[in-house]
């Protein structure tokens, strides 16, 4: 039986562009920040100013797409469940009033970021669209169509374990990605860099995978969205085991984020070329 409580703590936001938390994009921009070329490091200044903070800058397009609803489908690719793969034509089509994908988003923000010739405002918007959107294609549940993407399946977070309370709280497994698995276990997204910093990010996993491209990095996340779907419990209950069993996937996809947003960088601000 779920849980129904008088006040609900609300862990991220409930439609399917959004992603991972104010926390978790952060993480994914400080990850990145500590591995980015040094001529990446001076072209970002150039766009960003001294003393840029990636991280700081994560969780812009979010409140970007308040203002502008055309960005709203920029955020998240819906591949159905029913197959592995990404089809442009079935997955990323243009909506007037939406926009497209995550994908063809990503491919245009580095196009812009790369091109000198573009005025400079141009540049920072995009360069601030590519920092969100690596870190949204990292969020499992963004990466699927089902259940719009997680948001239409409720579940209810019961800890005693975890940090930042414990009183049970009834959210969607698409929240529960989003924040509340990050907001489980350490006090400060600073908090979760160094974890990972000190561990996965330390482990043979983290050597190799910032190869690939951004339909790679999509059909991996579906494949994990698609078993977050199929293995939740059946009374909806995320306990202590359940962030415990997840734990190693959560570092991942976060570590994961942040190794590829800087390859990302890394080639767009070498490449130099406007499209």
């Amino acid at each position: 039986m779920r849980i129904v409580l008088a006040a609900v703590m609300v862990v991220g936001a409930s439609t399917s562009a959004s992603a991972w938390g104010e926390e978790g994009h952060s993480i994914v921009g400080e990850v990145a920040q500590h591995r980015v070329s040094a001529t990446t490091q001076v072209g970002i200044s150039s766009l960003l100013g001294q003393g840029w903070s990636l991280a700081a800058v994560a969780s812009w397009a979010d409140d970007e797409r308040a203002r502008d609803k055309t960005t709203t489908n920029w955020h998240f690719v819906g591949i159905p469940s029913a197959t592995t793969t990404y089809d442009a034509s079935r997955d990323c089509k243009a909506d007037a009033v939406f926009g497209d994908c995550i994908i063809a988003a990503i491919e245009r923000a580095k196009k812009i970021v790369a091109c000198g010739g573009l005025p400079a405002a141009d540049r920072v918007r995009a360069l601030k669209f590519l920092i969100h959107f690596v870190g949204d294609l990292h969020q499992p549940l963004h990466a699927i169509e089902d259940a719009r993407g997680g948001n239409e399946i409720d579940v209810t977070i019961v800890t005693r374990q975890g940090i930042n309370g414990n009183a049970p709280f009834n959210t969607s497994l698409h929240s529960a990605w989003d924040a509340a698995l990050i907001q489980k276990t350490t006090w400060s997204w600073g908090g979760y860099v160094d974890r990972l910093e000190s561990g996965w990010l330390k482990t043979d996993d983290a050597v190799a995978i910032a190869s690939g491209t951004p339909v790679a990095w999509a059909e991996e996340s579906h494949k994990e969205a698609i078993q977050l779907i199929q293995s939740l419990p059946a009374n909806r209950v995320l306990d202590d085991k359940y962030r415990q069993d997840h734990l190693d996937l959560l570092d991942r996809k976060l570590g994961e984020g942040g190794i590829r947003l800087a390859k990302v960088l890394d080639d767009a601000f070498v490449a130099a070329t406007c499209p």
